[in-house]
């Protein structure tokens, strides 16, 4: 079948923006940037993953009641080569209702955290317990808190940031007058880190109402719309990051930003930057994004393909995202190569110049490079689904298909519903914890993502072998097995830089849809996802397993998950490369890395062993993976949480090895220069000085106390 007949039969499907086998509803509300491949259609089945019911994707949208919110409005237009994803800017009304240094709180403002924009009396059901705070509720532009003021303090019960907030819903009947006086009525907020809150209202006419209509403009302010960004201004002031941005470094793009340099990540693998002999880092096919619009500007192909022939195999790959290199072994040859679902359809159509840039890649690697090995992260069965949509996988000679049971983003969501119930639960009747949890499936997927990510590692470095990822767009299911990998293989990506760096590259510059998967700004939750949360929990338990491997600690895990949510910096806030660049990110925003290389202390492990280039192959059975606890438990009540002490412990003992190292080193100097002072004075001797005696044996007693006073200190 010819390409003009190809690209005519796929106009008859919609485009989908779930990184999905079987078609689920898109979310017509969000920020995206336009696609430009055919990509597996939209056609309905009524069913999905999990057997439940799911809705057409002609299915009416009925306009959003929130058309005044002070925000940037996203919005798509239906239909193939038409849902372009858009976003203009309205009039704020949200007037500003009071300043924060007016109040006294027992916690600081953040810089930029001025304006009060909510200030209204109401009461605070403390969690578990039936007693009820009379106090204020406060919403600034960052954070929404309550605070209670007894006669002898005030106290902050509740502080959480806009954008961890997931859900606002009404509780209780809309009558408050046929209500009886102990019924629960008020408003409940469900937050994105298991967080909850209940605040109940008086019997005033409407109260409740309005409290809801107010705090849906200021934490949800993204509606339907269909305009063009415009104004990264606006856009940027839906959120407290430009807030932040105008008072920390107003005039200066801060050091974060510069962290990751494309070119210097693949030198850095031993690809030379010109005349490589397998491989080329091509700065000119995807300038100004013109090949793909999801992935970077800068591309790693085989130096023996003709890069005439990249359209083509664009065309064949849905949303034009080809194989490129992600990772590289000097030693070996042996490469990581990430790409999306080819376009085969039904028909089983194939596309030879996909087949030859496989080819390519697979010689590539001159030790094993007969075959090919694609590591498909779905289940077959949803990749055989998928066909029907235009999408499938590849059955190409010379080529070895593996698939994986990794699930689509609406089963992750679900499974992190249901794990969120299970811990709400569990703060009140701890009798079905464990069988709550087994039934979110919560570990069970962790576990799947682990098992093809060692899969993965295995072929590489056991085998030899190149490896093809991919699932269906390429940047959810990927990413995860790509970075997971990656950081088994290259202990550069173990360091805290390297960390950083590593999500960079394959989360951020990939094209993982942040700004969908997290939902900033828009209270539907279609396409919300928790993939990055699980790859930060696979990390947690590959650190549990090699202490000694990583250069980072469990809290930068979690301030990394909690600055996922908060919309205080600019890392997290969009969903490619292209939009960053087009949209000026680093100007309007600080970066996510800034304050952790500010304050790098407080993130590193002081059992890090830095000569540990090992590649990590952890254990994977059902017994050595375990819940993230001081992640999802931290707020339930009466867990009490080891990570500020481990903290504390931690930057204590990085403190006295450096104590201990500058003392030996100075001691070790002054002993060198009385050795050389005796020297000089008994010249053509081999006599050895007692003072250099001394001065060694003083060092090497001073050491054992140091490090005896550390490991006291350490494990007290």
């Amino acid at each position: 079948m010819s390409r003009d007949v190809h690209r005519e039969s796929m106009n008859n499907f919609n485009r989908s923006n779930s990184n999905d086998d079987i078609h689920l509803r898109p979310m017509a509300t969000l920020i995206h940037s336009k696609p430009t491949s055919h990509g597996a259609g939209e056609m309905s089945f009524g069913a999905r993953d999990d057997s439940s019911s799911i809705s057409s994707s002609n299915e009416y949208v009925a306009p959003s009641p929130y058309q005044n919110t002070s925000s940037a409005i996203a919005g798509a237009s239906r239909g193939y080569g038409l849902d372009r994803y858009q976003t203009t800017a309205v009039q704020d009304q949200q007037s500003t209702v009071g300043h924060t240094n007016e109040l006294s709180l027992p916690i600081k403002s953040l810089p930029g955290e001025d304006d009060i924009k909510l200030r209204e009396e109401i009461t605070y059901r403390i969690q578990n317990r039936p007693i009820t705070c009379r106090g204020e509720l406060i919403v600034t532009k960052y954070r929404l808190m309550f605070i209670t003021k007894p006669s002898d303090s005030v106290q902050v019960l509740v502080d959480v940031p806009l954008g961890m907030i997931s859900q606002i819903e009404k509780i209780g009947g809309q009558a408050r007058s046929n209500m009886s006086d102990g019924a629960a009525y008020g408003i409940e907020i469900t937050c994105k880190d298991l967080r909850h809150f209940f605040f109940g209202n008086t019997k005033e006419q409407n109260q409740r109402r309005n409290l809801l209509d107010q705090l849906t403009r200021l934490v949800f302010p993204f509606s339907i719309s269909k305009a063009d960004i415009t104004n990264p201004l606006q856009f940027f002031g839906a959120f407290f990051a430009l807030d932040y941005k105008k008072k920390m470094c107003p005039n200066t793009i801060d050091e974060g930003w510069t962290l990751y340099s494309k070119m210097k990540d693949y030198t850095r693998m031993g690809i030379q930057q010109n005349s490589d002999p397998h491989w080329t880092i091509n700065a000119e096919i995807n300038k100004n994004y013109a090949l793909c619009d999801t992935y970077p500007d800068i591309l790693v192909l085989p130096s023996s393909f003709d890069t005439s022939r990249l359209q083509r195999v664009a065309d064949f790959r849905s949303r034009n995202r080809i194989p490129v290199l992600s990772w590289y072994s000097r030693e070996t040859y042996a490469t990581i190569t990430r790409s999306s679902q080819p376009l085969t359809g039904l028909a089983n159509r194939t596309c030879e110049d996909d087949i030859e840039l496989l080819h390519k890649i697979a010689d590539a690697n001159v030790n094993q490079g007969f075959k090919l090995v694609i590591l498909d992260a779905r289940p077959k069965v949803n990749a055989m689904a998928n066909m029907a949509n235009g999408g499938g996988y590849e059955d190409y000679p010379n080529c070895e298909l593996e698939f994986h049971n990794i699930q689509n983003i609406h089963v992750m969501r679900e499974s992190l519903r249901k794990l969120h119930a299970a811990i709400r639960n569990a703060s009140h009747e701890d009798k079905t914890w464990f069988s709550d949890l087994e039934n979110s499936n919560w570990l069970f997927h962790i576990r799947a993502i682990l098992t093809a990510a060692i899969r993965l590692v295995s072929l590489i470095h056991t085998e030899k072998r190149s490896v093809l990822v991919h699932c269906s767009d390429g940047w959810d299911r990927t990413a995860q097995l790509t970075s997971l990998a990656m950081l088994m293989l290259d202990a550069h990506y173990r360091t805290l830089n390297g960390f950083m760096i590593l999500i960079e590259k394959e989360w951020i510059s990939f094209g993982h849809k942040f700004f969908l998967r997290i939902g900033h700004g828009d209270k539907s939750d279609s396409e919300r996802s928790p993939v990055f949360l699980q790859f930060l929990d696979c990390t947690f338990q590959l650190l549990q397993q090699f202490p000694s491997a990583f250069e980072f600690n469990e809290k930068l895990l979690v301030t990394i998950a909690d600055n996922l949510y908060s919309c205080q910096y600019g890392t997290f806030l969009l969903n490619s490369d292209k939009l960053r660049t087009d949209m000026k990110v680093s100007e309007y925003t600080m970066s996510a890395w800034t304050p952790i290389l500010r304050e790098r202390m407080l993130y590193l492990n002081p059992s890090y062993t830095d000569k540990s280039d090992k590649v990590l192959l952890p254990n994977n059975s059902t017994r050595h993976i375990k819940l993230w606890k001081n992640y999802y438990c931290r707020y339930m009540p009466g867990y009490r949480s080891t990570l500020d002490v481990l903290t504390q412990r931690y930057t204590t003992l990085l403190n006295l090895r450096k104590k201990f190292t500058d003392e030996f080193n100075h001691l070790r100097q002054d002993g060198e220069l009385q050795a050389q002072s005796s020297s000089r004075l008994l010249s053509g001797t081999l006599y050895q000085s007692p003072v250099s005696t001394a001065a060694n044996s003083s060092t090497s007693t001073q050491a054992k106390s140091s490090v005896a006073q550390a490991t006291a200190t350490f494990m007290t």
